[in-house]
């Protein structure tokens, strides 16, 4: 008999892939309920996270991709996100950029 899968929220998925990466524990939960909190109350989920800093990781950086509506709607919400370190806006599509990469560096 085949039993069902467990379903994982992404707070758990990241704090098990990211337990290794040489963060502090305290910091690297309150890091991940950030970008979950931008999940669930924007809809807006990562396709990438890295952690940064040397010699000791201090900041967490997720990875969207989206339309530019959704980022002229988002940019002053993500002014307000504690812990905003640095945001990087890359445009995509040529000659005129529909979608956009944004990169939000939460942390020190």
């Amino acid at each position: 008999m085949v039993s069902p899968a467990r379903e994982y929220s992404l707070e758990q998925h990241l704090l098990e892939r990211l337990k290794f990466s040489g963060m502090q524990k305290e910091n690297l939960t309150d890091l991940v309920n950030i970008v979950t909190s931008l999940k669930n109350k924007y809809s807006i989920v990562s396709f990438a996270v890295a952690v940064q800093g040397e010699p000791v990781p201090n900041a967490l950086t997720p990875r969207y991709l989206m339309d530019t509506l959704l980022l002229n709607k988002l940019m002053n919400l993500l002014l307000d996100t504690p812990r905003l370190a640095s945001v990087l806006v890359v445009p995509h599509g040529f000659p005129k950029a529909t979608q956009v990469e944004l990169n939000v560096t939460l942390g020190e």
